[in-house]
């Protein structure tokens, strides 16, 4: 395969190795007040600079002294460290918009929360594996794993989103941005799947809206994971 680069950068980076499992999270336009996304940002880049002078500290005068193998250790512990600070991040997001379901609310609609299920079957069956979803009023969250010969995956969710936002706007009768141009995307590492996965299926459980997460008529989970034992 040729080689990409897989690194871009909007509002985080975004790691993007083909044919890896990733969670993911788009949402409404001005679903997430600005100086909340700004606060969330401040956090995250602070902790980034704190990690970046504690290893700075700990190994930068001895860096040169170290054998290959041993910088490469103690280059791992901090890829580690801020991949563990992304995480923590998205999470972050993640817990305000689930916890804070503010307006728009327009994936309420039977017809465009329809509309967003389908455009997501519709390219799992061209692009990805997908393994569960679930559309909350202003946001959606997504598990998924990219196939090998799809395009690269924020271009996916580019041209999935573009194509719902159009057809959404005509089913409510608005002009304007309908969602997000970037995504929350987390590459899911570590064992995390069957964690991310109870997340997203009990979405709407944690909001009130239902007292099992199969009530929810817009939870998808992959009938081979409901066959498994990844919800016991």
């Amino acid at each position: 395969m040729e080689a990409i680069n897989y690194f871009y950068r909007g509002i985080l980076p975004h790691w993007q190795p083909p044919e890896a499992t990733f969670f993911i999270t788009y949402r409404l336009f001005g679903s997430v007040p600005k100086v909340v996304i700004q606060s969330l940002r401040e956090i995250y880049e602070m902790a980034l600079k704190e990690i970046q002078n504690e290893h700075q500290a700990d190994f930068g005068a001895i860096m040169s002294q170290l054998t290959l193998k041993e910088r490469r250790k103690i280059e791992a512990i901090l890829k580690k460290k801020r991949r563990e600070e992304e995480w923590l991040h998205f999470n972050r997001f993640d817990d305000f918009l689930d916890s804070n379901l503010n307006e728009p609310h327009w994936l309420r609609q039977p017809a465009l929360a329809q509309l967003n299920a389908d455009s997501i079957h519709f390219n799992a069956n061209r692009y990805f594996k997908l393994w569960a979803f679930c559309i909350m009023s202003n946001h959606i969250h997504l598990l998924l794993t990219m196939e090998q010969k799809a395009p690269i995956r924020w271009k996916v969710m580019q041209d999935m989103k573009k194509y719902t936002g159009r057809e959404g706007n005509k089913l409510i009768g608005k002009k304007g941005q309908f969602l997000e141009k970037e995504s929350y995307d987390h590459l899911v590492r570590d064992g995390r799947f069957n964690r991310i996965l109870a997340y997203i299926l009990d979405n709407p459980v944690k909001a009130g809206l239902v007292k099992h997460w199969q009530d929810w008529p817009w939870t998808y989970c992959g009938p081979e994971l409901l066959e498994g034992e990844h919800l016991g």
